[in-house]
């Protein structure tokens, strides 16, 4: 992914979401967007953190990640989740499936399929 593509990515998910950051460790590595304030519903904390990695983008649904802080309000972490190590810090990834590719394929229609899983219950 060229860096005109990479930006247009930033910028599309910062102005649907309030901000985002490019937080790729390397320039030689998939583009990885940090949204700082993604909004969750009840009973999840919100807002919350939210981390976006794009690969081969946007033939590949984006993998994605959530603050180790979004717990129900038992101190449970969601269903089928795992804790991993990404860009240098602990984040959660779990399960959840849904279609790819979804029209409009774009940064924020990914990123909106996978907060469904927060519209979920617990």
């Amino acid at each position: 992914m060229d860096a005109a593509a990479r930006e247009a990515i930033v910028t599309e998910l910062a102005t649907a979401f309030g901000e985002a950051v490019d937080v790729t460790p390397t320039p030689d590595q998939p583009l990885h967007v940090l949204l700082p304030k993604i909004a969750l519903l009840p009973p999840w904390p919100s807002p919350a953190r939210a981390l976006g990695r794009f690969v081969n983008w946007p033939d590949v649904r984006p993998d994605f990640w959530i603050d180790m802080q979004v717990v129900t309000p038992h101190g449970e972490p969601p269903r089928s989740s795992s804790e991993q190590l990404v860009v240098g810090g602990s984040w959660r990834q779990f399960s959840y499936a849904f279609g790819w590719p979804q029209e409009p394929t774009t940064p924020t229609r990914a990123v909106l399929l996978w907060l469904n899983r927060f519209r979920e219950a617990v």
